[in-house]
């Protein structure tokens, strides 16, 4: 991703298109994931740590992309991601930037993984040990499905989208906000931990 792309100057009136559309109400800001990025000037404050969210390049890139889709209903049918276009030979590192991190951080209590479904706008699903659909977009639902760990097998997850995904994001934004999801899964996991 070349970064110096990705800027507010140059991204700036296409993700203020977004406002009123594709899902996000008519707002000054739009928010998702527990992240508030003001239209104004761009900027992104993360509502979970309640400070400025640094990395905003990603971002740009993901809801610039997300700008360019019409509204389509979800099919309600789940791929991986190597169905993506070009999905099958990047597989291996998205399965390290995005599953990886959530069998880490989950696969020895599961249900940490519901805990967090009480932060984001998420619900259960029963697939695996423990399954969550969360709208990491207004329209892009991301499902996560992990089985934890047993004395015998290591914790394994599995990252499934809505087909629809392909009308939304290129495969290259589909990493970015697979992989952004999945951190802020992690920033939310540990300021439960921090309450507890």
């Amino acid at each position: 991703m070349e970064e110096e792309i990705w800027t507010w100057e140059n991204c700036g009136e296409k993700i203020k298109s977004l406002s009123g559309r594709l899902g996000f109400p008519e707002a000054p800001y739009l928010k998702f994931l527990k992240l508030r990025l003001s239209l104004e000037d761009g900027s992104i404050h993360d509502e979970l740590r309640n400070k400025p969210f640094k990395k905003v390049e990603p971002i740009y890139c993901i809801l610039t992309g997300y700008a360019n889709a019409k509204h389509i209903p979800e099919k309600g049918e789940l791929i991986s991601f190597s169905k993506l276009p070009g999905g099958g030979p990047y597989k291996s590192v998205f399965i390290e930037r995005v599953a990886k991190p959530v069998e880490s951080f989950f696969g020895s209590n599961p249900d940490m993984l519901y805990e967090i479904t009480k932060i984001f706008n998420c619900s259960r699903l029963d697939y695996g040990d423990c399954s969550v659909k969360i709208y990491s977009l207004p329209l892009v639902p991301i499902v996560y499905i992990l089985w934890g760990e047993t004395s015998e097998f290591p914790a394994s997850a599995n990252v499934l989208f809505d087909a629809t995904i392909t009308n939304y994001l290129t495969t290259e934004q589909v990493v970015l906000l697979s992989e952004l999801t999945t951190r802020r899964m992690i920033h939310a996991y540990r300021i439960l931990r921090e309450k507890n």
